[in-house]
């Protein structure tokens, strides 16, 4: 009787054996939750950095792009009067405002005439990237600009030009008054979490 209860007893748990099997897979449970957690918030954040950083890769294109498509045309400013050269540069407070006209333009078909030209704005507000733009090359009062935002969390957006002897942030530079183009133009920018970003572009003119 005796070998049968110990017999017994040998082959079951004792409910504070139980009770610490509970206990562990409760631990085990737990861990692998927070794992799972931290994985999933890990591939949420590198998702969105890559995100922000193919959308950044595309306003350097879209820059480069206008840059390198600039028109030798010198445009003209609200009143009719020519301005001083076929890009205009300043910098306001730390930041660079940059305007030209560049072609390649593209007229669907069905839309009536319509130039190739485009004039360009680009500008910092508000901690974004804007490209302003317009269907034409000289703009009046009543011209509609499209605005398209480019970037967010823009830290700084700072534009210099190169006259073949220095950079500047303004053009024409005040040493050059009658230059019409630079031969050069580099963007340095703060986005985000990348710092120092730089662009360097050489003008059509310069490719000659």
């Amino acid at each position: 009787m005796n070998m049968q209860t110990a017999s017994r007893r040998q082959s079951g748990f004792t409910l504070v054996e139980l009770l610490i099997a509970i206990g562990i897979m409760a631990l085990l449970g737990t861990a692998g939750s927070l794992l799972l957690n931290s994985s999933l918030e890990n591939q949420a954040y590198i998702e969105q950095r890559q995100q922000k950083l193919e959308r950044l890769a595309l306003a350097l294109t879209i820059f480069r792009r206008d840059i390198e498509q600039i028109s030798q045309r010198i445009p003209r400013d609200e009143q009719g009067d020519v301005l001083p050269a076929n890009i205009v540069a300043e910098q306001i407070g730390e930041d660079s405002e940059l305007e030209f006209v560049h072609g390649g333009r593209r007229v669907l078909p069905g839309r009536g005439l319509g130039s190739t030209l485009e004039r360009v704005r680009y500008v910092k507000e508000d901690k974004e990237l804007i490209r302003y733009s317009a269907g034409v090359a000289d703009p009046a009062g009543n011209t509609h600009w499209q605005r398209q935002v480019l970037l967010n969390d823009v830290s700084s957006f700072v534009v210099e030009l190169y006259d073949g002897e220095r950079w500047s942030t303004f053009w024409p530079p005040s040493t050059q008054i009658n230059a019409t183009q630079p031969k050069a133009l580099r963007l340095i920018s703060t986005v985000g979490s990348w710092p120092d970003i730089r662009l360097n572009v050489l003008l059509p003119e310069s490719l000659l």
